[in-house]
């Protein structure tokens, strides 16, 4: 059991960090997240491409709305996306829902996870299916379940 906390404990530290990087300005890190901040298409990203979307995210951090961003804004921002992040955790891997994730649940989960990726089934995933799997999962139409 303790062993299933500790794992847990790490996947929720670690779901902090995408929260926070997307809270700041930032350069794309992947070809299609690239694509989306070329909006001229010219193969360049230009600070006028990237403002207009740390704008947006300035804004709905600034929550009393006075032009300026606190640090108990962000501390709040960042609570309510890691609050989010770990019932994404807890509805995914805590499938008895006892409020614990035992070991046997995270290997459930695991295989799971390597079946629905295995787009040829010889019982390994690729890198190309791992990207595949992972683009499959952004591109889903919203039914309440989150991408992670």
């Amino acid at each position: 059991m303790k062993r299933a906390v500790t794992v847990v404990s790490l996947l929720l530290a670690c779901a902090a960090i995408p929260a926070a990087s997307a809270m700041e300005p930032y350069l794309p890190k992947s070809a299609q997240s690239f694509g989306k901040a070329d909006a001229n298409a010219d193969g360049k990203v230009t600070a006028a491409e990237i403002t207009p979307r740390a704008e947006r995210r300035f804004i709905r951090l600034d929550t009393d709305k006075n032009g300026e961003v606190t640090v108990a804004e962000i501390d709040e921002a960042l609570k309510r996306a890691l609050e989010r992040r770990r019932s994404r955790i807890m509805a995914k891997l805590d499938a008895d829902k006892n409020g614990t994730v035992s070991r046997a649940e995270l290997d459930r989960a695991v295989e799971e996870m390597i079946a629905a990726a295995d787009a040829d089934h010889d019982g390994g995933v690729t890198l190309t299916e791992a990207q595949n799997f992972r683009f499959a999962k952004v591109k889903k139409p919203a039914t309440g379940e989150q991408s992670n």
